[in-house]
């Protein structure tokens, strides 16, 4: 009797032993699952230029259908948790674009967007180029590159922080107005926008 009860207690510890571990809570330390037949671990998918999705971490499979939606999986083991917080990189500010139909232009938000990226990835900002209809929107509210279905001249990209704000364009735009023949209008009815000098779209 004294010997099973031995056997019983060296399998436990031997299933414990290989008892995956994950991080259960926003902030917590690598712990056993008790589901001692979990494989996997998920936690919250951080999107690129919009940051974490709302999704709790723990042991297992994502739940429902969240994988690849707010959620992300990957292989645990017995010693580390592998949900830990992937590593960010400095946030930056980019600007939302909108087309105000009694002015036919674009004008941006006051406010500018806080874009998130990870540990690596550039800085990036999208506006409305100078082919822009009336039916452009910016892409993730102006934080990342232009949408890849954005038609060719209908959208602008620029690589620093807040580089897609009215002066910044305007900046960019000043000599090519003193050099060329192109006509501008400037929007300063928007109450809830800056005023932004750019091309009406065509």
């Amino acid at each position: 009797m004294r010997s099973m009860i031995i056997v019983l207690c060296l399998a436990y510890a031997a299933v414990a032993d290989e008892t995956v571990k994950c991080i259960l809570a926003p902030g917590g330390n690598a712990t056993a699952c008790k589901d001692t037949s979990a494989t996997l671990c998920h936690m919250a998918k951080f999107v690129e230029y919009t940051g974490l999705a709302n999704q709790t971490s723990g042991c297992g499979a994502c739940p429902g259908e969240t994988k690849d939606v707010t959620c992300m999986e990957c292989t645990g083991n017995n010693e580390t948790a592998c949900n830990v917080p992937q590593v960010t990189d400095k946030s930056f500010m980019c600007y939302d674009f909108t087309y105000n139909n009694d002015t036919k232009v674009f004008a941006h938000k006051v406010a500018p967007t806080t874009c998130q990226r990870l540990n690596g990835t550039t800085i990036a900002c999208n506006s409305p180029g100078a082919d822009a209809t009336e039916k452009y929107v910016s892409n993730n509210a102006g934080c990342g590159p232009c949408a890849g279905d954005a038609g060719a001249g209908a959208c602008v990209e620029c690589a620093t922080d807040g580089c897609n704000s009215a002066a910044a364009i305007t900046a960019f735009l000043l000599p090519m107005v003193l050099s060329s023949t192109l006509c501008f209008k400037v929007d300063k009815s928007l109450t809830n926008s800056t005023i932004f000098v750019g091309l009406q779209p065509t």
